[in-house]
């Protein structure tokens, strides 16, 4: 009990004298303790030096890991000046940037750069930066419904960040990911539909310029409780102007449900049934609205929800 007391007295004369206790240890009864003012990591910063010739009139900082650049944080800045800025996370939790300049419409560029605390980053001409390194991807929703909004992002980080635009059913949109590939080449990439709710996912991704990356019905996230979307593409050569499905053994193809598809270009289409009961399909597609000139057609095709149907040359009946 003595050493009990002992011990608190202690305890109160090492918190009087501006130190605060952090533990004892069970073992041996030695204490351990730091000083009383926080514990709290800073926020770093950092200077950016203007180099490069131009008066500089856009500052983008943003984590490497985020795929938009955020809000311009600068003020004018002439050539050979410099300004510091604040981080807006500890470097315990983010210490790797992308720093971006533009002026004299140019943009000047840092990719990856790790950052630590007073750190000076200077830019000059050979950080100009036209973009090319940066992937373009286009976005194909053949889900049977229109996206809301989309999002991008590495696959290492666990942050989805704003969305990007909407796209409708059958469209195609373009996006160029402000990531150059030597930062990060695999993505995961997320739709998201309002009626109904719905979101689409497609992970580890590896991204390459210029790439096609399509989403149908089958990469929904939650199973879908509507007829089935298939998506045909058309790769005969020609353009076809009608299509018509009908459940195999049917000697009727029923109504023309197609409107003009280019060579190369896939519709989807949603079937009359679902796959439960009736899973497979004749398909038909002719080159003229009437059902005139070529034809391709595939026979007994058992189909899945999102299956994307090729027909090529090999298909002309």
């Amino acid at each position: 009990m003595k050493n009990i007391i002992k011990r608190l007295g202690f305890i109160a004369i090492v918190s009087a004298i501006g130190f605060s206790f952090t533990g004892c240890d069970e073992e041996d009864g030695t204490f351990s303790w730091g000083s009383g003012g926080s514990n709290e990591p800073i926020n770093p910063t950092i200077t950016i030096v203007n180099n490069t010739g131009y008066t500089i009139n856009g500052i983008w900082i943003k984590a490497s890991t985020a795929v938009h650049w955020g809000n311009n944080v600068g003020s004018w800045l002439q050539d050979g000046q410099s300004q510091t800025f604040t981080l807006s996370q500890p470097l315990s939790v983010q210490n790797v940037y992308d720093i971006r300049l533009s002026g004299g419409g140019f943009n000047f560029s840092q990719y990856g750069v790790t950052v630590s605390n007073n750190m000076t980053i200077t830019f000059t001409t050979a950080h100009l930066d036209d973009g090319s390194s940066l992937p373009t991807i286009t976005i194909q929703n053949r889900s049977g419904q229109s996206f809301d909004t989309f999002r991008i992002k590495p696959s290492a980080s666990s942050d989805w960040g704003q969305g990007f635009g909407w796209i409708g059913n059958n469209s195609d949109m373009t996006v160029t990911i402000p990531i150059p590939p030597s930062n990060f080449r695999v993505f995961d990439i997320q739709m998201t539909s309002s009626n109904p709710t719905n979101t689409y996912t497609r992970n580890n991704i590896t991204i390459s310029d210029g790439m096609a990356l399509m989403f149908t019905s089958a990469d929904a996230d939650n199973p879908t409780i509507e007829l089935p979307v298939i998506v045909i593409q058309n790769n005969t050569g020609y353009t076809i102007q009608s299509v018509w499905i009908r459940p195999s053994g049917s000697d009727n193809w029923g109504s023309n449900l197609g409107s003009w598809l280019q060579d190369g270009q896939s519709q989807t289409f949603r079937l009359p049934q679902h796959l439960s009961a009736q899973n497979v399909y004749d398909i038909r597609l002719a080159q003229n609205w009437n059902g005139g000139g070529f034809n391709f057609i595939k026979h007994n095709l058992t189909v899945s929800e999102g299956m994307v149907i090729n027909f090529t040359t090999g298909d002309l009946d």
